[in-house]
């Protein structure tokens, strides 16, 4: 009896005060992110955003794949192996045989040709990643599950460009219903819906307001642990913030480093930092007064580095020497006693000893013109992050007579403005289509796409030259010393302002488990799952 009663009151004790209580987890089979905007199309020849690569990432398969943080080494994927022939033209995938697209038809050779052959065809922006090193003779069908791939040129970045998101696998019997293939075309309706054999299959798009995958559950890897992941577009910052307060949203994208302290020690908030390829710069035009390389050499010894790196990106990012961001192969990092850092003694000693000269209130005259030296930069509304920085900048401008004028603009207008010249300056970014190098180098400081990208009048024919050479060298010690010379120079007609390579910053509920980063592909909702453990 005496038992008895003491059971019974320790029952009563753990029901009154449970010692293992635990956060509950709302919706645990439901991922929800809160983004800060939505993609413009869903069909991986068309999308050229991370706003879309995040779900063609996970609506769509490739032949090959980066596994959790490591961005060396590729894996199989739709191709359980494959052979590269000695002189590096011919790349034969063997595919699993286990692989389906979402309406149940296995995934084959023909399905990989048809995919590579559609993305050329129809010649969309991100098509100059298969462009550059295949044609529509490229891709040859040996059987149902063995493809071989021949480039015009050895590419020693080719199996990375197989694993981007332009690289993915569609349907080609949902594509035909639907429009087809049409060159130098868009496909409305791919745009719109999906064809993909990837681990979530689309269930809804309402536009300006969600997009909802749902579990594929026939995937050859296995069923993902999520159900469904709802993705919710909410521009504004401080929605975002206060809907991850509440426990309403599980994890926040595009999230400021700007904004950090307004969600940092918020109760069940985890904020993660993690390295990435990410780089920030600002594009100066190599016109009016930045044609002079002196004059850019001068602005770029008036940039407060440090001070950007500490208050504005609130230490979430590390300083930039060069267009390849440091960890990828190919970086050099510039000399100490070389690199370009605040300094206005040296900014003003060029632009002293090439004839810039102070009138009386102290700005200087651009000898060609016989005016004021100044530029004009363009900073996007909503942006604080780069309205900071060119105010910051613009004030030690000043001290060394250069007036730099801040005109803010649209997302929408800003980069057309400057591919009409009719600006200056931009501050902008780059996130890597594949982990090469020269991804950055051809993206930025080749003339043509400088110019074509933006908006830059840069052109020198022996950066050029080097570029293409690198492109195609296959040895890696000769590659690797090209890209130092091709950084070198760089360094010395200095047509950017390369301001920091920045981290990527994870803000999500502490109940969010199996969540990783990797710095060349998107948000991988596969190993996602929910727990309050």
């Amino acid at each position: 009896m005496r038992r008895w009663k003491k059971f019974g009151l320790l029952l009563l004790v753990l029901w009154a005060f449970p010692i293992f209580a635990q956060e509950s987890v709302p919706n645990p089979d439901t991922l929800v992110i809160v983004a800060y905007g939505e993609p413009a199309e869903l069909d991986p020849a068309t999308s050229y955003s991370a706003r879309g690569w995040i779900f063609i990432r996970n609506l769509y398969d490739r032949l090959v794949q980066y596994k959790g943080e490591d961005a060396t080494t590729l894996h199989p994927m739709l191709a359980e192996s494959w052979e590269v022939s000695s002189d590096g033209l011919v790349y034969t995938f063997y595919l699993r045989k286990d692989a389906k697209f979402h309406d149940g038809t296995p995934v084959t050779a023909q399905a990989v040709k048809y995919s590579f052959d559609r993305v050329l065809k129809m010649n969309q922006p991100p098509s100059w990643m298969l462009s550059q090193m295949m044609d529509l003779n490229s891709t040859k069908v040996i059987d149902d599950y063995t493809v071989q791939i021949t480039l015009t040129k050895p590419y020693a970045a080719a199996l990375a460009v197989f694993a981007t998101m332009t690289a993915s696998i569609v349907n080609p019997a949902v594509v035909e219903a639907h429009g087809g293939v049409v060159e130098n075309q868009e496909n409305e309706w791919m745009n719109m819906h999906e064809a993909g054999s990837g681990p979530f299959k689309l269930k809804e798009w309402i536009p300006g307001e969600r997009i909802v995958v749902e579990r594929f559950d026939d995937y050859w890897g296995g069923r993902a642990k999520l159900k469904r992941v709802d993705v919710r577009f909410y521009p504004e910052i401080g929605t975002r913030i206060m809907l991850l307060k509440k426990g309403d949203a599980d994890i926040a994208t595009g999230f400021p480093a700007v904004n950090i302290p307004d969600i940092l020690g918020a109760e069940g908030v985890v904020v993660a930092p993690y390295p990435s390829f990410d780089i920030d710069f600002i594009v100066l035009g190599c016109r009016g007064a930045l044609a002079d390389k002196r004059v850019r050499q001068a602005v770029s010894y008036a940039f407060p580095y440090e001070t950007v790196i500490k208050f504005v990106y609130q230490g979430y990012a590390q300083r930039l020497t060069g267009v390849i961001p440091k960890g990828m192969f190919g970086y050099y990092e510039i000399p100490e006693d070389m690199r370009y850092k605040l300094d206005l003694n040296k900014a003003n000693q060029i632009l002293d000893k090439a004839g810039y000269t102070k009138g009386p209130d102290g700005m200087r005259i651009d000898p060609n013109t016989g005016k004021e030296l100044s530029a004009e930069i363009l900073v996007p509304e909503g942006d604080e992050v780069r309205a900071q920085i060119s105010l910051l900048w613009q004030n030690y401008l000043k001290k060394i007579g250069f007036n730099l004028k801040i005109r803010t603009v649209t997302w929408a207008v800003m980069y057309q403005i400057m591919r009409n010249r009719e600006s200056d300056m931009l501050i902008s970014g780059w996130l890597p289509d594949y982990a090469d190098p020269d991804n950055y180098v051809d993206a930025m400081l080749r003339s043509s796409n400088a110019s074509a990208i933006w908006g830059s009048d840069y052109n020198n024919p022996k950066m050029d030259g080097l570029i293409e050479k690198a492109k195609w060298e296959t040895d890696p010690q000769k590659r690797a010393e090209l890209y130092k010379q091709i950084q070198l120079l760089c360094h010395e007609d200095a047509p950017y302002i390369w301001i920091a390579q920045t981290k990527q910053i994870s803000v999500r509920r502490s109940w969010v488990k199996g969540y990783y980063y990797n710095p060349v592909q998107p948000m991988d909702w596969f190993t996602i799952y929910k727990s309050a453990e």
